[in-house]
């Protein structure tokens, strides 16, 4: 190893464990929800009725937070940690994340031939914990765990495990706003190019066998999420009985237009317009994407393109999409200056505005990523191989 990628590597080290310790500095956020409902759970409740979740929220935690709304599973997957103090479940949430984190990118790496070796390489990794793993470290939050989930689908396709492809496509629901467009997407194009129906036979499969368990072990789990605080959660802040408190961002496109002035009616057409080239985006993967990779990079895309909800530390997935974006840019060398200034622009994105509408610009910056990649290979007439 060369000098310069030995220090690429141990400046990716020092500086990664310093803003994962940085992030658990915060003081922790939503983790506090999870280890309430897991509790509930394990006292026999249900942690999706905010009367009996609440009260654990705040003698965890220390402070109240908003609804449970994860599947069951999730439940059951962080329920282990319930049985620590808040304080050891939090440091053992961190140093899950912190792996999971990497494991995700050495995971990537066998999938799409970028970052290259040595210190572009730990640069890169670098940039991404900084723009995606560090706010996610810091909120508590899923998206890593996404992430992780997503490669591993990716993996398995590869190794046409089927029976391992399905089940992984039905545990990532967990968080259906983020992972039902993308999952259900990958199904669709395995369907299409691949002609196997075994994923989604073993999608279905394992949630209806999810479902089940979770009914047995809470029965009617499911009532509670029809109440108003559930939909209430999602825009405010509530206070112990569900009442209202301080109005949610969100990094959507609706919020982003909404923090530069533009008016209902303008966004409700820009809106209307993203859906339908989104539309068009995941009609022409399905038709012509080659491989799996490029396929769920494009349906990440479109998903955070036009989600109705989700918050900036819900953006690792993308971290696929911005990989490949570089990836297509790397066969044209003469546009190394778009790629190099697409990626300073992400971190820039980070730096703009005060809160966290305005880090929509990622999106909308990979949106151009990827396009002008597309239309450098087809003006190149070089096929497009992951």
């Amino acid at each position: 190893m060369s000098k310069p990628d030995f220090a690429a590597l141990v400046a990716l080290a020092i500086l990664s464990i310093a803003l994962a310790g940085l992030a658990f500095s915060f003081g922790g956020m939503d983790l506090g929800v999870y280890y309430a409902a897991a509790r509930v759970t394990l006292q026999g409740g249900n942690p999706y009725d905010y009367q009996q979740l609440a009260p654990q929220i705040v003698s965890s935690a220390g402070r109240l937070n908003n609804p449970y709304y994860y599947a069951p599973w999730f439940t059951w997957m962080v329920a282990p940690l319930a049985l620590f103090s808040y304080n050891i479940a939090r440091a053992l949430w961190a140093a899950i994340n912190f792996v999971l984190w990497f494991w995700s990118l050495f995971n990537l790496s066998a999938l799409v031939e970028y970052p290259r070796l040595g210190w572009r390489k730990w640069g890169m990794w670098l940039l991404v914990t900084f723009v995606f793993a560090w706010s996610t470290w810091g909120a508590e939050q899923v998206g890593i765990l996404i992430l992780f989930l997503f490669t591993l689908i990716l993996l398995f396709i590869r190794r046409e495990n089927w029976t391992a492809v399905g089940m992984c496509l039905a545990v990532v629901l967990f968080k259906p706003n983020i992972t039902a467009l993308p999952a259900g997407m990958i199904a669709l194009w395995l369907l299409l190019r691949r002609k196997t129906w075994k994923p989604i036979l073993f999608m279905f499969g394992t949630v209806a066998a999810l479902m089940v368990i979770s009914l047995i072990i809470t029965p009617g789990w499911y009532v509670p999420l029809f109440d108003a605080d559930k939909i209430q959660g999602l825009s405010y802040t509530l206070d112990e009985t569900g009442g209202l408190e301080v109005a949610r961002y969100t990094t959507t496109l609706t919020d982003w237009l909404a923090a530069y002035g533009v008016g209902e009616s303008q966004s409700n057409g820009i809106y209307g317009f993203v859906i339908l080239l989104g539309a068009v985006i995941v009609l022409l993967g399905l038709r012509y994407s080659a491989s799996a990779l490029e396929f769920l990079a494009l349906a990440i895309l479109v998903n955070f393109m036009a989600i109705p909800y989700a918050l900036f530390y819900d953006y690792p997935p993308l971290t696929i999409t911005l990989f490949y974006g570089n990836f297509l840019l790397l066969k044209s060398p003469s546009l190394r200056r778009a790629r190099y200034a697409a990626n300073a622009f992400i971190v820039a994105a980070l730096f703009v505005g005060d809160i966290i509408p305005y880090r929509y610009w990622i999106t909308i910056i990979l949106l151009l990523l990827v396009g002008v990649g597309y239309f450098a290979s087809w003006r190149n007439n070089r096929p497009l191989k992951v």
